[in-house]
């Protein structure tokens, strides 16, 4: 038997050497029993054949002798083989017990190997350009063209022990002028009770579906008027409150307790309120989703405006237009003297393979504390999308709610990455009375057509083309009207 070294494990030489092993005593038994085929008459021959046939039979035997002998394993092969064995199964379970680094969509996230802590880095940048051609505005009003970081956030996501998570986020950007930033979303929260979770710190509370979609996959530039609005009255990013909420793949019910915002003026007494949100997808087809939304704020208790008990309380409801490189505020109702206001909304949203459509009225009621009646305000919104190169908007059942476009062949490999088109009308009252001196209300009436065109080159990438058309009318006061066409672009990296 050829004589095998444990250096050379593997190589051509050591398998060649086999195979001679092998292949001489094979290829004797063969022709061995091909003799014995041969001699068909051997019995009825005589003694002489049958005398040679055995010999030719023990020779096989011989033979085949010889060759398991030759295949058996050569004691030393089989011991560096078992050594080899023991050690690569000691290195996988040390690489086994080392935390995973990973890149995923250009996030870096590294995890235990138990699972038991992940930690993810997060970022969402949008660099926003835009153009008003504006029409015979009131003195004052000007809406100007310009550049802003609509959002530049960066910040970190994880979990610990498994059944905590946690968000840190600030966020340097804004709505016509950046900032030097703020705590954008910082809280801790427990999911080990499924369905059910608590959250604590600042977030933005479950109230509409258009809120909870997230700014890095709104349909156009900004959130229709209504829905703006409806954010600021007690939820929206930065709000500091606790939530509870349960979690289903066809359902979201929740709860929050909300107080004031990271990013107020210093307030004697703070802003409480709730907000609660019902979400089901109520069809759930590989080619049709039907998703129903009911939300309420209630703030049963209003800011004090200046020390002591006897202070005002006033609330304020105001949005731009629906492109915010401009801080302007194109409709406000001004301060309302309010002691609790109420809100509630309704929104569906239907994704039928590569169209979409999404909507939803809200309304609002101010009790004042004051003798003066009561206002109250409405708006609603519509919009469609439809994808170019045939992709779905995917259903996100962490937030009752649908993302922007996965492409299918991304711009590189293969592809031109998704593109989309889309469409809105929003609409928003904010006059209550505007003739009646006492108690009346001009906020103004703003509706917006826009239309919008979307690529995503990749999951992480995004490019988005606007045009809106915003008419501002105010009942018995036309001189205050404001009309514009506004084109505005924006680049987006998100991960």
């Amino acid at each position: 038997m050829v004589p095998v070294k444990p250096g050379n494990i593997g190589d051509r030489g050591v398998l060649n050497s086999k195979r001679k092993l092998a292949s001489r005593p094979a290829g004797l038994g063969v022709a061995a029993l091909c003799v014995c085929l041969a001699w068909p008459g051997a019995a009825s021959a005589g003694d002489a054949r049958v005398d040679r046939l055995e010999q030719q039979l023990k020779e096989v035997q011989r033979q085949l002798a010889e060759l398991k002998a030759a295949r058996a394993p050569d004691p030393g092969l089989a011991d560096l083989q078992r050594g080899t064995a023991a050690q690569i199964a000691q290195i996988r379970k040390r690489m086994d017990a080392q935390s995973q680094v990973d890149i995923d969509k250009g996030r870096l996230t590294v995890t235990t190997a138990d699972g038991d802590f992940h930690f993810a880095l997060r970022a969402t940048v949008q660099f926003d350009a835009a153009y008003f051609a504006q029409g015979r505005n009131p003195a004052g009003v000007d809406l100007n063209s310009g550049t802003n970081f609509r959002r530049a956030q960066f910040g970190f996501v994880g979990t610990a022990w498994r059944d905590w998570s946690y968000n840190f986020t600030y966020d340097f950007g804004g709505s016509g002028t950046e900032r030097s930033g703020y705590l954008y979303r910082v809280y801790i929260e427990y999911d080990g009770a499924h369905p059910l979770a608590f959250r604590i710190g600042a977030f933005s509370a479950y109230d509409s579906m258009e809120d909870a979609t997230g700014g890095a996959n709104l349909v156009l530039m900004e959130r229709p008027t209504v829905v703006t609005i409806v954010r600021s009255i007690a939820a929206g990013s930065g709000r500091e409150g606790a939530e509870i909420f349960a979690q289903g793949d066809d359902y979201l019910v929740s709860v929050a307790l909300t107080g004031g915002k990271t990013t107020d003026a210093a307030t004697f007494d703070e802003q409480q309120g709730l907000v609660a949100r019902v979400a089901w997808l109520a069809v759930n087809h590989n080619d049709m989703k039907w998703l129903v939304n009911a939300d309420t704020s209630y703030v049963f208790k209003t800011a004090d405006i200046v020390p002591g008990s006897a202070s005002p309380n006033a609330i304020e409801f105001s949005a731009g237009p629906e492109v915010s490189v401009d801080g302007s505020k194109t409709v406000d109702t001004g301060a309302l003297d309010a002691r609790h206001v109420t809100e509630f909304g309704l929104e569906t949203a239907l994704n039928l393979g590569r169209l979409f459509g999404q909507g939803g009225w809200f309304h609002y009621d101010v009790e004042r504390a004051s003798a003066l009646p009561d206002p109250s305000f409405h708006g609603w919104y519509a919009m469609a999308t439809w994808s170019l190169t045939g992709e779905s908007r995917p259903y996100d059942p962490v937030t009752a709610s649908f993302h922007g476009l996965v492409p299918a062949t991304p711009l590189g490999k293969n592809g031109l990455g998704a593109w989309e088109v889309a469409a809105r009308y929003s609409s928003m009252n904010l006059d209550y009375l505007p003739g009646i001196a006492a108690g009346g209300v001009a906020g103004g009436v703003q509706n917006v057509w826009s239309a919008g065109l979307n690529w995503y080159p990749n999951e992480t990438v995004r490019f988005m083309l606007d045009y809106d058309n915003i008419q501002v009318n105010h009942t018995n006061a036309p001189a205050n009207d404001i009309s514009a066409n506004a084109i505005g672009l924006r680049s987006q990296i998100a991960f």
